[in-house]
C-alpha cells in the first residue's frame, strides 16, 4: 500500500528588520520591505499549494528586539498559515537568541503563546510535537542556537527523537564536510556538526545559518540548508535565493528549490590611471562611467584600482561623487582598496566594524582555522565570548 505523502515549505534566515547601514532613511525602510516581501511571497505559495507543514529554520528576526512593525508583521503572516490550517514550526537562530544573560522569553515565542506556532526556542534540549498528517504520525523536534559556547556540536549527546512515520529535526547549524561550503567563510564553524552525527531513523533535516542553499542525502536522511530570502551581503551576491518544497512519500523524498526575486547587486571595475586623459576632470570621468551603467533599483559597488596622483585623489572627492550618484542607483559603495595614490601607496581599507563586530569577525577566523575536535578551539571559544561580554559592558 502507497504511503501517505507528507508536504513540507521549508525556509530560513529571513532576517526580519534587518539594518543594512543604508544612511537614505526612505532607502533603507525600502530595504527592509525587501524582506518582507519576499516573506510574504513564500507563505502566498504555502496558502495556494497548502503545505503539511511549514519550517523556519532560525534567524527569523536579524536582531533579538526586533521593532514592534516587525513583530506585528511576521504575526500577521503566521495567522494568515493558522487561518489556513498549515502547522508552523520555528526554532531560533543566533540573531534571535541573546549572547549573554537571560532574556524571559524571545522575539518569537510571542508566536507560541498566541497558539498561531510551535517555537522550539530552548538551546539546551531538543523539543518535540506530534502532529497527525492524513492518519500517520509526523514527529517535528527542534533545537535552538546554542551562542554560549558557538563552537559546540548542536548533535553530540542529545536524544533526537524518532517516534513518527515520519521525523523531522531542525536545526541552525554548520553541516561539516560532504562538500558543504558557505558563501559566508566565518558562519563555518559555528555550532558545527558531521553527517555522522546525524540520528538514524531521521527522514528530513532541516537547516538555517548558511545563507547559500544546498541540498544532501545521508543514510536515509535528506537534508536540507534553503538560505537566506534576500542577499544581505556581498559574499552572497552570486547566490540564488529562495525557499524548499519537500515532499517525504515513505522512504522516498523530493525537493524543489523555489526561486526569489532579490533586488539586484552589481560590482563593478574601474581602472584609473594618473597618466590619463580625464578632460572634464577626474570626478567627472568616473560620474559619466556610472551614469551610463545606471539603475535605479541596483545596488553597486565600484571597486577602482590603478595608481593616480595625489591631485587627481583631492580632484576625486569621493563624498560628493556618492552623493551626486544617489538617483543613479539604489545606492552605491565606493571600494578603494585597490587604488594607489602616488607617494603613498594603498592607504584605504575596508570600512571598520564597531569593536564588538571586528573582534568577533577576528576570532572566527581564527577559529575557522581549527578543526571542531581541536582543544584550542574551546579557548578561542570561551576568549571571544568573554571579550565580547566585555566590550559591550564598555560599550
Amino acid at each position: 500500500m502507497r504511503a501517505i505523502s507528507l508536504q513540507i515549505l521549508h525556509c530560513s534566515d529571513t532576517h526580519l528588520d534587518k539594518s543594512f547601514g543604508i544612511s537614505d532613511l526612505s532607502k533603507a525602510m525600502k530595504r527592509r520591505e525587501d524582506l518582507n516581501r519576499n516573506f510574504s511571497t513564500i507563505v502566498d505559495y504555502a496558502l495556494k499549494n497548502k503545505p503539511d507543514i511549514f519550517l523556519i529554520a532560525g534567524d527569523v528576526f536579524d536582531k533579538i528586539l526586533p521593532t514592534n512593525a516587525s513583530r506585528v508583521f511576521l504575526t500577521s503572516q503566521i495567522k494568515l498559515l493558522k487561518d489556513a490550517n498549515i502547522a508552523v514550526f520555528i526554532i531560533g537562530g543566533n540573531h534571535d537568541i541573546p549572547r549573554f544573560g537571560a532574556f524571559p522569553s524571545l522575539a518569537i515565542d510571542v508566536l507560541g503563546s498566541a497558539g498561531i506556532a510551535t517555537v522550539f526556542s530552548r538551546s539546551d534540549i531538543v523539543q518535540k510535537k506530534i502532529i497527525k498528517v492524513s492518519g500517520k504520525s509526523v514527529c517535528v523536534s527542534g533545537r535552538s542556537y546554542y551562542t554560549k559556547f558557538e563552537g559546540a556540536n548542536p548533535l553530540k549527546d542529545i536524544v533526537v527523537p524518532i517516534e513518527g512515520d515520519y521525523n523531522i529535526l531542525m536545526i541552525h547549524g554548520s553541516l561539516q564536510g560532504l562538500n558543504v561550503v558557505s558563501s559566508v567563510p566565518e558562519f563555518a564553524y559555528q555550532n558545527p556538526f558531521l553527517a555522522e552525527d546525524i540520528t538514524k531513523g531521521l527522514n528530513y533535516l532541516a537547516l538555517g545559518h548558511f545563507h547559500n542553499y544546498f541540498e544532501r542525502e545521508h543514510k536515509g536522511c535528506t537534508i536540507v540548508n534553503p538560505g537566506s530570502i534576500e542577499k544581505l551581503s556581498w559574499a552572497e551576491i552570486n547566490d540564488e535565493k529562495g525557499f524548499v518544497w519537500a515532499e517525504l512519500d515513505g522512504s522516498e523524498t523530493t525537493t524543489e528549490f523555489v526561486k526569489l526575486e532579490t533586488r539586484p547587486m552589481e560590482i563593478s571595475q574601474l581602472s584609473l590611471s594618473k597618466n590619463g586623459k580625464y578632460v572634464k576632470g577626474i570626478k567627472n570621468y568616473v560620474l559619466d562611467f556610472l551614469t551610463q551603467i545606471s539603475d535605479h533599483e541596483k545596488i553597486l559597488k565600484l571597486s577602482f584600482s590603478g595608481l593616480i596622483s595625489q591631485n587627481q585623489y583631492y580632484q576625486l572627492k569621493i563624498n560628493e561623487l556618492v552623493r551626486a550618484c544617489n538617483d543613479l542607483f539604489f545606492n552605491l559603495q565606493v571600494d578603494r582598496k585597490e587604488l594607489e595614490i602616488e607617494g603613498y601607496g594603498r592607504v584605504f581599507m575596508e570600512r571598520l566594524d564597531n569593536p564588538v563586530q571586528a573582534y568577533s569577525k577576528r576570532l572566527d577566523i581564527l577559529i575557522s582555522k581549527l578543526k571542531p575536535d581541536d582543544p584550542d578551539r574551546q579557548l578561542l571559544e570561551s576568549a571571544k565570548s568573554l571579550g565580547i561580554k566585555y566590550l559591550e559592558a564598555t560599550k
